[in-house]
C-alpha cells in the first residue's frame, strides 16, 4: 500500500463520494457567504478582534483563520506542536492572493483544506466498513452516511479548527491498522513513527491512538526493543523536542513581553486611580466588579481543575459527569439542541441545555443501543477492541479527567466514528431488512433535523436581508 495509492478513489467510491463532496462544498459555500462581507473587506483589521468577536461556533476557535491571515504560533504548542507549521504554506498562498486581489482570502483557503479532509474522512470510513469489516457496498455506504449525519460531524466540515484534520488522520490510521490486522501484516516502525509525529503534531492526545494501533496490530511484537525505540520513544522525543524549541523560540519571548506590559499597565493604572476623584473611583470600582463577575461566571462554567499548573490546569472535577454524558457527549454531539444553537459555552450558552422533545432522548438511546449490541456481537474482533480502546482513552481524558468536559461535543470528530463502526458488527451478524430500514430512518432523521438547524443558522443573514 503505497502512500499515493491510498488516496486514489476507487470506481465503487466515485458516485457516492461525489454526492458527499457536493454536500460538503455546499455547506462550506454557505458558511463563506455568511461571513464573506465581514472578512473580505480590505484592511478591516485588526483581524484577531474581528475573528474572536464574530466566530462563536460552539467553542471552536478561529485560530486557523488567524494563523493563515497573519502567521504566528497561534496554537497551544504542547497540545498542537506542529499545527502552526502545517498551515504555514496556506499563509504563503494567502499572502500572494492578498497582494494580488487586495482582500483576505483566508476563508477560501481554509474551506479548501476542510473540504479535502472531510472528503477523505468519508472515503476512509467507507473503506473501513467495506474492506476491513467486509460489509456490502450498500451497508458500508449507509453506515458512512449515518456517521456524517451526526450533528458535530456535519458541523466539523465547516469550522475553521483542527478537528476535521484530526478525524482525517485518525481514520487513515484505523484503516491501515484494520488492513494489517485482516491480512496479518505488521505495523512497520516507520509507519507508526510517521503517523505519530503528524497525528500527535496536530493534537497531542491523538498520538496515543497511533501507539494503540501499533499494539493491537503487532501484539507482542510491539514490545520488541527495536520497535519501542524507533516507533515509540524516538518520535515521542522528537515531537517533545519540537514543542520545547517552538515554545522557547516563539512563545516564551511573547509571554515575557506580555508580562512586562501587564506590569507597566498595572503601575500606570495605579497612578491613574490615585489621581481620581471619589466619584470617578466609584465608577472605576463598579466596572472592576462587573469584570470580576464575568470572569467568575466563566470560571464556574469551566469547573475547578485538579491543579492550577501544567496539563492539570485543563482538568475539571466539579462538572456533572452524568449530565454531561446524556446532554452533551451523546446528546449535542449527535443532535443539535434547538435552544442556544451553536452558541459558545464560555459566552452565552449554559453548560447543559435540555432538548425540547422527548423524542430526542429516544433517538439518542436508540443510537447507543445499536452500538452496544454491535460491541457485544463483535467482542472477539481485535479491530473493534482497537477502536474501543481509542474511544476509552478519549473518555478518560474528557469524562474522567474532565478536559473540555463543559464543551465535550466539539471533540466529536476525534471519537464518534466508533459508533457506526460498532454498529457495523450488528450488520455483519444480522443481515435483516428491518435493521437496514431502522438505521436508514435514523440517518435520514438526523440529516433532516441537524441539516435544517445548521442551514437555517447559515442562511439567517440572507433572510435578514430579504
Amino acid at each position: 500500500m503505497t502512500p499515493l495509492k491510498i488516496f486514489k478513489i476507487k470506481p465503487e467510491e466515485r458516485f457516492q463520494s461525489s454526492i458527499a463532496l457536493m454536500v460538503i462544498i455546499a455547506l462550506n459555500a454557505l458558511f463563506i457567504y455568511r461571513m464573506h462581507d465581514l472578512f473580505m473587506q480590505p484592511g478591516f483589521g485588526p483581524y484577531w478582534k474581528v475573528f474572536e468577536r464574530e466566530l462563536h461556533l460552539s467553542g471552536y476557535d478561529p485560530l486557523t483563520y488567524l494563523g493563515i491571515t497573519d502567521w504566528d504560533v497561534v496554537y497551544q504548542v504542547f497540545r498542537h506542536p506542529l499545527l502552526s507549521f502545517m498551515i504555514w504554506p496556506l499563509w504563503l498562498i494567502n499572502e500572494g492572493l492578498t497582494w494580488l486581489l487586495g482582500v483576505n482570502c483566508v476563508q477560501y483557503l481554509v474551506a479548501a483544506l476542510l473540504i479535502c479532509c472531510s472528503y477523505y474522512s468519508y472515503i476512509f470510513l467507507y473503506r473501513i466498513h467495506r474492506e476491513v469489516l467486509e460489509l456490502s457496498q450498500k451497508d458500508a455506504t449507509l453506515l458512512t452516511a449515518y456517521h456524517f449525519s451526526f450533528a458535530y460531524i456535519l458541523l466539523s466540515v465547516i469550522v475553521p479548527d483542527h478537528f476535521t484534520i484530526s478525524m482525517f488522520l485518525l481514520l487513515i490510521t484505523l484503516y491501515i491498522s484494520g488492513i494489517c490486522i485482516k491480512k496479518g501484516r505488521e505495523f512497520k516502525w516507520w509507519q507508526s513513527a510517521l503517523l505519530f509525529y503528524i497525528t500527535a503534531g496536530v493534537t497531542l492526545s491523538n498520538g496515543v491512538k497511533v501507539f494503540l494501533s501499533g499494539f493491537f496490530v503487532n501484539l507482542r511484537r510491539f514490545f520488541r526493543p527495536k520497535y519501542l525505540l524507533l516507533a515509540v520513544i524516538l518520535p515521542a522525543a522528537l515531537l517533545w523536542g519540537t514543542a520545547n524549541w517552538e515554545y522557547r523560540t516563539y512563545v516564551l519571548p511573547k509571554e515575557k513581553a506580555r508580562a512586562e506590559r501587564k506590569l507597566q499597565k498595572a503601575e500606570a493604572e495605579k497612578a491613574h486611580v490615585a489621581q481620581m476623584t471619589s466619584q470617578e473611583k466609584e465608577l472605576y470600582e463598579a466596572r472592576k466588579a462587573r469584570r470580576a463577575k464575568v470572569l467568575q461566571h466563566q470560571a464556574a462554567k469551566t469547573g475547578k481543575p485538579m491543579e492550577n499548573y501544567g496539563f492539570l490546569k485543563w482538568t475539571d472535577i466539579t462538572t456533572s459527569r452524568w449530565q454531561s454524558t446524556y446532554e452533551n457527549l451523546f446528546g449535542e454531539s449527535l443532535q443539535f439542541h434547538q435552544d442556544y444553537l451553536l452558541e459558545d459555552t464560555l459566552v452565552h450558552r449554559p453548560v447543559f441545555v435540555q432538548y425540547r422533545w422527548t423524542l430526542s432522548y429516544v433517538i439518542e438511546a436508540l443510537i447507543l443501543t445499536l452500538a452496544v449490541v454491535g460491541i457485544w456481537l463483535g467482542r472477539k474482533s481485535r479491530f473493534l477492541w482497537l477502536c474501543l480502546s481509542c474511544f476509552a482513552f478519549d473518555m478518560f481524558i474528557h469524562i474522567i479527567l474532565g478536559f473540555g468536559i463543559n464543551e465535550v461535543f466539539i471533540m466529536t470528530p476525534h471519537y464518534m466514528f466508533v459508533l457506526p463502526i460498532a454498529t457495523a458488527f450488528l450488520f455483519r451478524k444480522l443481515q435483516t431488512r428491518w435493521l437496514r430500514i431502522a438505521v436508514t430512518i435514523l440517518m435520514l432523521y438526523l440529516f433532516i433535523y441537524n441539516g435544517y438547524l445548521l442551514t437555517d443558522f447559515l442562511l439567517s443573514p440572507i433572510r435578514a436581508i430579504l
